[in-house]
C-alpha cells in the first residue's frame, strides 16, 4: 500500500533536498520568508510555516527573533552523517554489488511514492539518453552513475542519497582497478526500460523486483556471482 504524505512532509522533504542535495541552501545562510517560499513550492503559507517548524525542532533550520529563518550551523542533514570516510576505502567490486543488492531495490520503492513528477521524467530522459547510445556497446559509466544516482535522490531520504551516490562513485573507481572492462550488455538496456516504466506508473513493487532483477543480471554478467545465487 502506498504511503500517504501530509503536504507538509513534502514540503519538508523538499527543503531538506535544497539543504543538502541541491545545496541551495548552505549552514548559515537565510531562507526566503514564508510567503516567498508559499509561491516558490507552490502551496500555502500555512503549511511552509508547518514545515519550519518542524524542521526547527530537528535542528535544520532556527528562527532568529527579528531577522528570519536560517539554515543551523549544525544542521544534520547539511554534513556528511560520517559516510566521508567511505571515499577512502578500498572496495572489492562484488561487495559493492552486494551492497547495493541489499539498498537499491528498496531505494527504486521509494523513488515510485515519493518522486515529484519532475524527478520521473528526468529520470525517463537519463534512461533514454543512455538507450541511445548503445549501439557502441560501452557502458555509458557516467550516464548510469547519474540514472542511479537520480533514483535515490527521487527517495528524498537524505541518508540514503548520500550512500548510494558514495557507493555508485565507487563502482566506477573499482571498475577501473579491477580488469574487468564495463560493458553496456542487452540486459541492461531491457531492465532499465523495465525500471523505468515501473517508476512511471508509480509501481513501488513493481520497480523495487525490477531494480533486484537489474542488479542481479549485473552481477551475473561480470562475473560476480554464481549461477545458484
Amino acid at each position: 500500500m502506498q504511503e500517504k504524505l501530509k503536504l507538509s512532509d513534502k514540503v519538508v522533504m523538499q527543503l531538506q533536498d535544497m539543504i543538502s542535495v541541491q545545496k541551495t541552501y548552505t549552514p548559515g545562510d537565510k531562507l526566503p520568508n514564508e510567503k516567498e517560499l508559499a509561491v516558490e513550492l507552490g502551496v500555502s503559507r500555512t503549511t511552509v510555516r508547518e514545515a519550519i517548524q518542524y524542521l526547527v525542532t530537528q535542528n535544520v533550520l532556527e528562527i532568529r527573533r527579528g531577522k528570519g529563518t536560517f539554515v543551523s550551523e549544525t544542521s544534520a542533514v547539511s554534513n556528511e552523517f560520517g559516510f566521508d570516510a567511505l571515499k577512502y576505502m578500498h572496495l572489492k567490486l562484488r561487495d559493492l554489488y552486494e551492497l547495493r543488492l541489499m539498498l537499491e531495490p528498496q531505494m527504486a520503492y521509494y523513488a515510485a511514492l515519493r518522486a515529484a513528477d519532475s524527478e520521473i521524467q528526468e529520470i525517463l530522459q537519463i534512461g533514454n539518453n543512455i538507450e541511445q547510445g548503445m549501439e557502441s556497446k560501452e557502458e555509458d559509466a557516467e550516464g548510469n552513475e547519474i540514472f542511479h544516482n537520480s533514483i535515490a535522490k527521487a527517495t528524498h531520504n537524505e541518508f540514503g542519497i548520500k550512500v548510494m551516490e558514495l557507493i555508485n562513485s565507487a563502482l566506477v573507481t573499482a571498475f577501473e582497478d579491477s580488469d574487468i572492462k564495463q560493458k553496456l550488455f542487452d540486459d541492461t538496456i531491457m531492465d532499465h526500460k523495465m525500471i523505468m516504466n515501473y517508476l512511471q506508473l508509480r509501481d513501488a513493487e513493481g520497480v523495487k523486483h525490477a531494480m533486484y532483477l537489474h542488479i542481479k543480471h549485473s552481477m551475473k554478467d561480470y562475473g560476480l556471482i554464481k549461477h545458484e545465487e
